[in-house]
Order: C-alpha cells, then structure tokens, then sequence
C-alpha cells in the first residue's frame, strides 16, 4: 500500500459574522490555532479541532451564543495543497448577569451562589461558567447540574443571566463494615455522613470502629471552600481505646485541619491538634498531653481508590509533637508512604502492586515517648503473616516495645480472572527498630501468601492466608488469615 502525498494548508481564511446571513462580517479579533498554520499537514482530525477551538475564542470573549456555520474545504492536487476557511457566527458581545437558580430542595441558595466563579458585568467566558459547574458537581450535593447562557430575550443592557439547573441528591449516607484478623480478631465499622448539614453544603461525619484490640469514635466537621474554593477546613474530634500485648491507652483528640486541593490529584494540608492520654504499659503509668502541628503532601495518581490497576499514590506526613504537660518532651516524627500499580501486558489481568513504607523519630528518648506514638511493623496493613504490632524490638518476655523508626514493604501480583473472582500472591517484609535511624543489621521479618478477591460494585472482598517465613518460637502463630473489604492497599 503506497500512503501517496502529504498534502499541507496553502492558504486559511476565517469569517465571523454576527448572525447567520448577514451581508458584512463583524469585525471580531480571532486568532489561528497554533496547530493551524499554513505549510502543516491536512489533517482530518486536526482540522474539526480548529474549529472547535475558533468557536471557543469567541465563548472565552464575550460571546455566548457563538457556533460555527460551515468550513469550505478545496484541494489542489497540482499542489498537493489544500484551501480551507471557516464561516463563524459570533452573536451579539455580552457580559455576564446575575446567576439565576432552578431545582433547590434543601441546599440554601447562598451556598449555591458561593461557588460561582464570574462577577456580573465582566464580559461572558465560557471557561468561568464551566469551572462553576465542575464546582457544583465535586460538592458531592447534587445529581444533576447543567449550566447554560439564558434565553436571548432575557438580556438586559448588555448583560445575559446564567441558568443553573439543579437536581439535589439524598444528603445522608450510612455505611457499615465488618472484617476478621487473626492477629486482631472481628470488627465492625459504622459510618454515618450528613454532605448538607443545616443546609449549608458543610459535611458532618461520624465514625466508628470496634475490634477485639481497638475501638474509636469520631467526627468531622468540614466547612468547603474555607476562604478559598481550593481550601477545605475540617474541625476534627476522636476517642480511642487500644489494648495490645504490651499497652493499654486511653485517649481523647481534637483538632483543626486545613486542606488545599492544588489539583485533583495533589493536597497539601496542616493543622494544629491536641491529644490528652494515659498509657499503662508493663513497666510504667504514663499520662501526657501532646500539642502537635502535623503537615502532610499527598499526591494520588490511582485510576481507582479501591481496586487500583495503575497509577500510584504517594504521602509524605511531618509531624513535631510537644508534651505541654512535661515541656521536657518533645519529638518529630516523619512518615512516608509510597504505592504503585501496574499493568502487565494489556488485557492480561495481571497487575503488579508495591508498597513502601518508611518513618523515624528524633527527639525523645524511646521510654519517653507514648507507646500509642511509637512506630510498630507486622499484621495485615503491614507484614502479612506476622502478629498485630508483633515485628519489632521485644521485651524479655517476647512482647512488643514499639520503635523510633520503621521499614516495611509489600509486593502483590494480582490476577483479574474474570468480573466476579481474582487471585493474588504476595511477599512482606520489614523491621521496626529502638533507634531513630534504619538498622540493617537487624533481622528482617519475611511474610508470604495467598489470597482470592470478589469483585462487588463497593469494592472488592478480600481473604487472605499469610506464613510468617522466618518464624519465631513462641511468638508467631504459623498463619494468619485476613477479611476485609478492599485490597491489601
């Protein structure tokens, strides 16, 4: 097969008139798209772009009702070239009115028209009305939201309202959970969310979750948009208890946190917080109250939250604590967490999935920090195979200290069988250590397993069977099984 010729643009003519069948064009400044330049090749594709990109010009200055008439294309075959000029209607220039509000139910206008991103009176851009929809639609509010230039009839010196169709979704959601550990033993998890709080667009959320070791509840209270459309401010506010091996606690938090979306993909947020606890351990009563102010990055790349195949996510948390009740106190601790997801071969099923995770301690002596704030390693969210919270350094009776630092690391292949079922292997490993920096002399704890998933429009289910396989004599079980909703990470 011979491809022949690459015929290019000769020649480009543009015409805007104001209405379709006018006599003379409107004199309105348009300039070519960049792609669109005599001497480039004639494209197909690159030529219906052009046009949708002229018309936009004219959206994005001041022209609402803006369209594109028809494109006269000719061929010269002599020149292996080709002719081709657009016919725009541009309509009349306007400016934008005031936002006018259809289909509100419970959600207070106010909060609607918070989030429009245009002033009345500056010149109509369609790039505005659009990033005021997206808006509506992230809130999580509604259903349905369609933005559009209101009818010609209803401009008014110059200026044209916006129609904003709305259609509310049901505000409340409850939610429950349930897994069983080994290491951990049943648990349960409730969740109820109210994303219209006293009809303002604020989201308040209570959550709950009981183990055999672990129970907590607490709430937020997020204020979207907080002084930018970018910042969301969550009030913030838990109880918890944890009985392990080695400690018990006993705590109350509360805090603020303050998020900017930079993208959808990449968070920054800080907050101050408070804690006060009491922790009994085997050797001593310890009661603190820790000021903290921690600062975390967060970039997300994943295709799915709950069942990756590509992409990877990534935090980075920061976080200086000081003892207000013993000044004496204080440490940093810095937390990493990277994963990541790939596809092997398109359309085979297989994904290969990594974990790293990685934290250390300066500051305080390890008996001086709260056993509830030291770095532990093993059990499903960590080295699968291996105790809740039992990989680590060890008392003389072979129980958990806690660390000032922390490695541990997961790879998973995972193979999609069909729309129902899906098989994964995994190894773990990793150590925590009484030192604020990584020893590598220490033994290494290894993990390895096997695993089957049901995929169900919530998430996929997950049951997994690990072996410690460097076992240790009166202190790992010889496997341990997991079940819970969503993948290991």
């Amino acid at each position: 097969m011979e491809p022949g010729a690459v015929y290019r643009l000769k020649a480009i003519e543009i015409h805007v008139w104001r209405e379709a069948g006018d006599a003379d064009e409107a004199e309105v400044p348009i300039a070519l798209d960049s792609g669109l330049q005599p001497d480039a090749p004639a494209r197909a594709q690159m030529l219906l772009d052009a046009e949708q990109s002229l018309v936009r010009q004219l959206l994005r200055g001041g022209y609402p009702y803006a369209y594109a008439l028809d494109k006269e294309a000719q061929v010269n075959h002599d020149e292996e070239g080709m002719y081709i000029a657009y016919h725009l209607a541009s309509g009349e220039r306007l400016r934008f009115g005031a936002a006018r509000l259809h289909g509100l139910e419970k959600v207070r206008e106010e909060v609607v028209l918070s989030t429009v991103a245009w002033k009345a009176g500056d010149w109509y851009d369609v790039a505005l009305v659009e990033k005021t929809r997206d808006r509506l639609q992230t809130s999580g509010l509604y259903t349905l939201v369609r933005t559009t230039p209101a009818p010609a009839d209803t401009i008014e010196d110059g200026q044209i309202p916006i129609d904003l169709e709305l259609t509310e979704r049901r505000h409340r959601t409850i939610s429950l959970g349930l897994q069983y550990r080994t290491d951990e033993g049943a648990g349960v998890a409730g969740d109820w969310e109210h994303r219209n709080f006293a009809g303002r667009g604020r989201t308040l959320r209570l959550r709950s979750q009981a183990t055999e070791l672990e129970q907590h509840f607490g709430f937020n209270y997020d204020f979207p948009e907080f002084l930018d459309p970018k910042n969301t401010l969550s009030i913030q506010g838990k109880t918890a208890q944890t009985d392990t091996d080695f400690y018990r606690s006993r705590r109350i938090d509360v805090g603020a946190w303050l998020e900017r979306n930079f993208s959808p993909e990449i968070t920054l947020g800080f907050g101050p917080a408070l804690r006060a606890g009491r922790v009994k351990d085997r050797i001593r009563t310890q009661n603190y109250y820790l000021f903290s102010l921690p600062i975390q990055l967060s970039m997300d790349y994943r295709d799915d939250r709950m069942d990756p195949n590509h992409g990877y996510r990534f935090t980075e948390r920061l976080t200086p604590f000081i003892d207000v009740h013993d000044t004496g106190v204080w440490f940093l601790k810095n937390e990493m967490n990277l994963s990541a997801f790939t596809p092997l071969g398109a359309g085979s099923g297989y994904t290969l999935a990594t974990r790293l995770h990685l934290g250390v301690t300066a500051g305080a002596a390890l008996g001086r920090i709260p056993a509830d704030e030291r770095f532990y390693a093993g059990g499903g969210g960590s080295i699968r195979g291996y105790g809740y919270q039992d990989v680590g350094p060890i008392d003389k009776k072979g129980r958990p200290t806690g660390g000032r630092s922390v490695m541990d690391w997961s790879i998973e292949l995972r193979k999609r069988l069909n729309e129902s079922f899906g098989l994964v292997a995994f190894v773990d490993g990793g150590a925590a250590h009484d030192t604020p920096y990584f020893d590598f002399n220490e033994t290494v704890q290894w993990g390895a397993g096997v695993g089957i998933r049901y995929f169900t429009p919530i998430g996929p289910m997950r049951f997994d069977v690990a072996i410690p396989l460097n076992r240790r004599r009166d202190i790992d079980n010889t496997a341990q099984f997991y079940i819970s909703i969503g993948q290991a990470f």
